[in-house]
C-alpha cells in the first residue's frame, strides 16, 4: 500500500529543490520547457499519437506528442522530468498514466505528484489568485481558467489540484467547477469556439511569457502596444484587447504608460522538433500567411 502523504511530501520537497536549481522562486509560474533546458534535459515534440509521453535515459531526452493540448503537454513534460530526476530509467507512458493516480505504481504516482507541485506549488497558486484579489474557494470558472493559463496547466488539472493536493476546495465546489469546460469558457468569452486555445492575460500576469501556437488567441489588457510580427490585434473585446498568434517568433507587449509588460512567444501549430527552437521565426509559416 502506497503512503500517499509520504509520496506527496517527497514530491513537493523535490519540486521546490528543482525550482531552486534554476533560480525560480516557489511562488512564480514557470515554463517547464525552459526549466528542462536549464537542467540540461532535451525536450522534443514528436508526431506521436499512440503514447502520452516518453523519457529516454540514454540521451536524457523527453518526448512530447505534438498534437496534445498545451496544458497536457506541459504536465507531461513535468511528469517525464520526474523520471529523470528520480533516476527511474527510460519510460514510455500511456495517456492514462498521466491522468490517473495509479496507486499500484509508486513511481508513476510520484511523477504525477512531482509534476503537480513543480507547476502548481501552493505558494504560486495562492499568489496567482491573491494578486487578483480572488479567493480560490469562491472563484468562478473563468477566474480559475485565467489562473490555469498563467500557470501553464489545463483547467481541469488546476481544479483537481485545488481539491486533491491543496485542499482549497470542497468536493461540491470541485464538482461545480468541473461542470464548466475550456470549450464552454472560450465560447462564453469569445462568443464562438473558433480558437483551439485561449489565454486571458491581465496586469497581474508577471514573471512568465505568454506562450501560444499559430492561430491561438489571447486577451491582453487595454492600452497596450505590440512590438513584433508574431502576434497582432484582431479587434476589441469587452474584457480587453483580442490578439491572435500569427507566425512563429516573439512579440513584446507593453502598456502605453510603461507600467506593465510581457512577451508573447509563438510557435508553429503542433510544432515538431527541439523545444529550444519552437519560437524561432519560420519563413515557411510567414509565406503561408500571405499565399
Amino acid at each position: 500500500m502506497i503512503d500517499r502523504k509520504r509520496v506527496a511530501r517527497k514530491a513537493l520537497r523535490n519540486a521546490l529543490a528543482t525550482r531552486r536549481r534554476v533560480a525560480a522562486s516557489r511562488s512564480q509560474p514557470v515554463c517547464v520547457y525552459d526549466l528542462a533546458e536549464q537542467l540540461g534535459v532535451e525536450v522534443m515534440f514528436r508526431p506521436e499519437t499512440s503514447l502520452g509521453g516518453m523519457y529516454v535515459k540514454t540521451s536524457e531526452t523527453i518526448l512530447i506528442p505534438a498534437n496534445r493540448p498545451p496544458g497536457r503537454q506541459a504536465f507531461t513534460c513535468a511528469h517525464e522530468l520526474a523520471h529523470w530526476l528520480f533516476g527511474h530509467g527510460s519510460r514510455i507512458d500511456e495517456t492514462a498514466v498521466l491522468e490517473e493516480e495509479h496507486q499500484s505504481n509508486s513511481e508513476e504516482q510520484l511523477a504525477n505528484s512531482f509534476a503537480s507541485y513543480l507547476l502548481m506549488p501552493p505558494w504560486a497558486v495562492r499568489e496567482a489568485f491573491g494578486r487578483r484579489n480572488w479567493v480560490a474557494q469562491t472563484n468562478d470558472p473563468l477566474q480559475v481558467f485565467t489562473v490555469a493559463g498563467q500557470l501553464g496547466v489545463g483547467y481541469e488539472t488546476l481544479v483537481q489540484h485545488l481539491y486533491h493536493s491543496l485542499q482549497l476546495l470542497t468536493l461540491t465546489q470541485m464538482e461545480q467547477l468541473l461542470r464548466s469546460t475550456p470549450k464552454r469558457l472560450r465560447q462564453s468569452v469569445l462568443g464562438h469556439d473558433n480558437a483551439r486555445h485561449l489565454i486571458i492575460v491581465d496586469r497581474a500576469w508577471t514573471k512568465i511569457a505568454v506562450d501560444l501556437q499559430v492561430g491561438d488567441l489571447t486577451i491582453l489588457p487595454t492600452n497596450v502596444r505590440l512590438e513584433g510580427r508574431s502576434a497582432g490585434t484582431v479587434g476589441d473585446h469587452p474584457l480587453c484587447t483580442l490578439v491572435e498568434a500569427r507566425v512563429p517568433g516573439i512579440t513584446r507587449v507593453q502598456a502605453c504608460d510603461g507600467s506593465w509588460a510581457t512577451y508573447v512567444r509563438v510557435s508553429r501549430r503542433d510544432f515538431i522538433g527541439r523545444s529550444i527552437y519552437r519560437h524561432l521565426e519560420d519563413p515557411d509559416v510567414e509565406q503561408s500567411q500571405t499565399d
